[in-house]
């Protein structure tokens, strides 16, 4: 075989820094772009970062901040200029700094009206946990050291609802060794179940149950009140929750030998009850959302879309460093490099916006019905028609609705929430999922408790408004709800 050389072109997509950096940061939260800001202002002494503020403020830094454009320092100014920077072509949206700030999304504000603010808040970062809640009650008992450290394994070993979802018997072996060589032997049976017992008698009553219904057992026993509604409710959880949660109440009757009225009462006392006793006690930090964009009705009844000033950052590049360095007149050496970077990411940082807004715009002139009246007039869409309309990729819209949120009256949204499924119509037309889901919900909300929509009701409904959707396309948007099936929706 001969070997020969081969010249031939074509044509290849290379992924530049600057490329890359743009996707990057295309493709990220507004809150993980701040911390990407921030990273970068670390390690590039020519960029300056300042912190979130409201959008009065920014609106006020916004414009009191800009340099006068004059042509002796036109280089400067595009260095040491501000984003983003609010160009007269969106005059359309200027008016709507009058309009009013939906404030679905809490913003934090940095004005420190009294000094008890900074106490409050400390007691909302640490709040009391439940294993620190039962360890403080545990202190005040009376117990052998033995006793007291297998309670204290009990208590680690609870779920964030404060149920003992593992067998004692898991939950003692990794310790076992060490039960040995402190106290001579292992735990017994009748030791595992003591300290059970021990959990189970702490506060809030409830926690430490291996089951739903030992756990509402538990909670009925604490009642002081002995009487015949209890003594049926301890009946019915022991061994008819099934039947119970069914709503059953023929079953029931014929199962327990119960009156119907004496059911009833029991019915309506074990809905009182708390099925996760450790609710109170979870961590749950909100999560902070900072809307990208926000919808708003202008003078002619209108739904637009402009930028949400507080989630816009407020990131330079520094004057002096940045003059120094074209002073010097050399085009090399690691400071150019730094402020070239600099420059990329202002750049892709004033195109992400812009990209976030276009796709924006676009989804709220097809959705104008849904700002309007809810998400019944939700209108189908697709990553595709937004694409064609905003003249990107498919795979750039996909990246623009991810983690970018939008608020509006009704509500603050992500972008993909504009994005689903969707049926046809007799028309030939289509029909949103959300809408569908919404119509389901409303139906099942105002349905009659004792005769419930079953999913096939529900699709001949449809029907006869000219959706063409199956029953079992119905029960998928149902169980997407949440919502249980007709024949556990029924009260007997």
């Amino acid at each position: 075989m001969k070997t020969s050389l081969n010249l031939k072109t074509g044509q290849q997509l290379a992924l530049t820094p600057q490329l890359q950096q743009a996707i990057r940061l295309l493709q990220i939260s507004t809150t993980e772009l701040h911390e990407e800001l921030e990273e970068a202002a670390s390690t590039n002494p020519l960029l300056e970062v300042e912190e979130l503020q409201d959008n009065s403020s920014a609106n006020n830094q916004t414009t009191s901040d800009k340099p006068e454009k004059t042509e002796s320092n036109e280089a400067d100014r595009k260095d040491n200029e501000e984003f983003p920077v609010q160009s007269d072509e969106n005059n359309d949206f200027k008016e709507t700094h009058q309009a009013e700030e939906w404030s679905q999304v809490p913003i934090r504000k940095n004005n420190n009206i009294d000094e008890g603010n900074e106490f409050r808040n400390n007691i909302n970062e640490d709040p009391v946990t439940l294993s620190r809640h039962l360890q403080s009650q545990l202190g005040t008992m009376t117990l052998s050291k033995k006793e007291r450290t297998w309670v204290e394994i009990l208590i680690q070993a609870l779920d964030a609802d404060g149920y003992l979802r593992e067998s004692l018997e898991e939950l003692e072996l990794p310790f076992s060794k060490e039960f040995e060589e402190e106290f001579g032997e292992r735990l017994s049976e009748e030791e595992l179940q003591i300290g059970v017992k021990l959990l189970q008698s702490l506060d809030p009553k409830g926690v430490g149950a291996r089951d739903l219904s030992e756990c509402l057992i538990l909670q009925l026993s604490s009642d002081e009140e002995k009487s015949a509604v209890t003594e049926a409710a301890k009946v019915i959880l022991s061994n008819h929750l099934e039947l119970l949660a069914q709503h059953n109440i023929s079953g029931l009757i014929k199962a327990s030998g119960l009156t119907r009225e004496l059911i009833h009462a029991a019915d309506v006392k074990i809905k009182q009850l708390n099925p996760k006793p450790a609710s109170a006690f979870k961590r749950d930090v909100p999560i902070t959302v900072i809307p990208d964009v926000v919808v708003f009705k202008d003078s002619n009844g209108i739904w637009r879309a402009r930028l949400n000033n507080a989630a816009l950052p407020k990131v330079r590049i520094h004057e002096n460093y940045a003059k120094a360095i074209q002073d010097s007149g050399s085009l090399k050496g690691p400071l150019n490099q730094q402020l070239l970077e600099a420059r990329w990411m202002l750049k892709n940082v004033q195109q992400r916006f812009e990209t976030i807004l276009r796709v924006t715009q676009t989804i709220v002139e097809v959705q104008q019905d849904f700002f309007e009246f809810g998400p019944r007039a939700m209108r189908p869409l697709v990553l595709r028609d937004v694409a064609a309309r905003c003249n990107l990729h498919e795979s750039t819209v996909s990246r623009v609705t991810n983690q970018k949120y939008v608020a509006t009256p009704i509500g603050c949204f992500e972008l993909k929430y504009f994005f689903g499924s969707h049926v046809l119509t007799e028309d030939g037309g289509s029909a949103s999922g959300t809408s569908i889901k919404a119509q389901i919900h409303e139906w099942i909300k105002q349905e009659n408790s004792e005769k419930p929509f079953s999913d096939q009701i529900m699709a001949n409904k449809f029907s006869e408004m000219g959706i063409v959707i199956a029953r079992r396309t119905v029960a998928k948007y149902r169980e997407a709800l949440k919502i249980p099936s007709a024949s556990i929706r029924k009260k007997r």
